[in-house]
């Protein structure tokens, strides 16, 4: 079976099933294992943004040392697949860079709805500037509210609606797909990875392809071939950026664990 690491993935220790368990029945030839980023700080801006590329960074390289074949950034923000490129000896897949592919595909017209609101958007910008296909988007549909991630966590936590796909959540996410259909959109990826559990059932009540980021990750992944060369990472790097990380993994973590654990 081969091993793939999940880059940024939360580890429930309740969860027996490993992460993403709805993606199981998709991929029933692969092991899908969690590698958390050791920063603990939730990406508002750019700057904690920069902060969570050395993180998954960091989290990336334990995955390859612990055998994995292929990493998958488990963010739509794929952060540090720059850095993972330039350091690991297997393939970097960003969710973000293979969702947007894959809604892009045929050159056609897609739109992108998330739960997460207006002021996150930056993320999903600089994504979509990356890939070179901004001009097929018809545009983001937010159905999240900044007040919204003002509590994340918790059984009644904005994060914990989302993940168990309840009904008020599913139902502006739909909302949001017929006004990209509206506007042209032929196709609509799901804006973060923590949609992945709601992605079927969407999928299932509308017209158009829906994208599951996260499972499009995890198929770019597990066909990429072993990269022809080895990246040349110059001596002591590797420690340097662990040493970076250690400094601030003790810090009092905030409470996305999407994006961070």
């Amino acid at each position: 079976m081969r091993r793939i690491g999940l880059i940024g993935a939360a580890v429930d220790p309740l969860a027996r099933t490993g992460p993403a368990p709805e993606l199981a029945a998709l991929f029933p030839g692969i092991e899908l294992i969690a590698f958390p980023s050791r920063v603990p700080a939730f990406p508002h801006t750019p700057l904690e943004q920069a902060m969570q590329a050395l993180g998954h960074a960091e989290a990336a390289l334990q995955a390859a040392e612990d055998g994995c074949g292929a990493v998958v950034i488990d963010s739509v923000g794929d952060y540090g697949l720059a850095a993972m490129r330039a350091m690991l000896s297997v393939p970097a897949i960003g969710s973000g860079e293979a969702g947007l592919a894959e809604a892009a595909m045929g050159v056609r017209r897609f739109g992108i709805v998330t739960v997460w609101p207006e002021s996150m958007n930056f993320i999903l910008a600089e994504r979509l500037l990356a890939s070179g296909c901004a001009g097929l988007c018809v545009g983001i549909v937010n159905v999240g509210e900044d007040s919204d991630t003002e509590v994340l966590a918790g059984p009644d936590g904005y994060l914990t609606q989302i993940r168990e796909g309840r009904e008020g959540v599913v139902h502006k996410v739909l909302a949001g797909v017929a006004e990209l259909a509206a506007r042209g959109a032929q196709a609509v990826m799901l804006g973060c990875t923590c949609m992945s559990g709601m992605a079927d059932g969407i999928a299932d009540a509308v017209d158009i392809p829906i994208i599951n980021p996260l499972a499009a990750g995890v198929r770019a992944a597990s066909k990429a071939r072993p990269l022809p060369a080895v990246p040349d990472v110059r001596e002591g790097r590797a420690e340097l950026l662990r040493a970076m990380v250690t400094a601030v993994a003790g810090q009092r973590a905030e409470d996305c664990p999407v994006c961070i654990a």
